[in-house]
């Protein structure tokens, strides 16, 4: 049988020598050890077992499972062993299209603040799913509510799943309410009442509103005169919703998305 060194095994698979040494380290290759000069010595047998440790992790197998395999295995064990990871992949998949997708809004949050800040357009506002509500996003000790609704709301933040629903008439605000909500989908055909959806609204993006009241007055006047300029009525319903946050020498600003649907 011929012996090879490390080398000449680097070069006839075609990996680096650190690599094999990382392999020795994990304890899925053993070569032999030349009594005389204490190098390593490989043979055919070693090929075929780093020729299997490079086939099973390009499936991304740990090396406890190959240490495993190359002991001891056969084909329902392989299989069983590539359901799993299979499954665990697709979740992985699932997560990262979820956060592509967030990304993807955050962007679209930048390039609606450079088009609509302080700006009045129509638009519809896209159906929303309420999970539960707290009574205001200062409220902490209602927070518990939020927790309890993680495992619905897809991974998104506490702060993007945080809706103000306000109610006014022409005195002014009546009740506000702060939902629990998540994104859906598709839309309602009336019979779900926890679902929230306008197809038409005047929208604009105000900053700062959270902790300056006076935005949000201005911002309620300003679209009364909008709407009642180009002939619109509105149902007495405002939402909403965080948009973005930035930092100025550490000082926060929030960007609003202000809904406030018309018919």
């Amino acid at each position: 049988m011929a012996i090879y060194t490390i080398g000449q095994i680097a070069n006839i698979i075609g990996i680096s020598k650190d690599k094999l040494r990382y392999y020795e380290e994990k304890g899925i290759l053993i070569p032999r050890q030349n009594d005389e000069n204490n190098y390593r010595q490989y043979d055919d047998k070693d090929i075929d077992s780093v020729l299997a440790i490079e086939f099973y992790r390009s499936l991304d197998l740990d090396f406890k499972t190959i240490k495993k395999l190359l002991k001891q295995s056969n084909t329902e064990d392989i299989e069983c062993i590539l359901d799993e990871k299979y499954n665990g992949v697709m979740n992985e998949i699932d997560r990262l299209n979820a956060i592509s997708n967030r990304i993807k809004n955050a962007k679209k949050g930048c390039n609606d603040i450079k088009k609509y800040l302080n700006k009045f357009i129509i638009r519809p506002m896209a159906p929303i799913k309420i999970l539960g509500e707290i009574s205001d996003y200062r409220f902490y000790n209602e927070f518990e509510v939020i927790h309890e609704n993680r495992n619905k709301s897809d991974g998104i933040s506490i702060v993007k799943s945080l809706k103000k629903y306000i109610t006014f008439t022409e005195k002014g605000i009546e009740s506000t309410k702060m939902f629990i909500t998540k994104d859906i989908d598709f839309e309602n055909n009336g019979e779900d009442h926890d679902i929230l959806q306008y197809k038409k609204c005047v929208y604009t993006i105000v900053q700062d509103g959270v902790h300056n009241k006076n935005v949000m007055n201005e911002t309620y006047l300003k679209s009364l005169e909008w709407i009642y300029s180009k002939s619109y009525r509105h149902k007495g319903i405002v939402i909403l919703s965080m948009l973005l946050m930035e930092y100025d020498e550490g000082m926060e600003k929030l960007y609003l998305e202000v809904y406030i649907p018309i018919e």
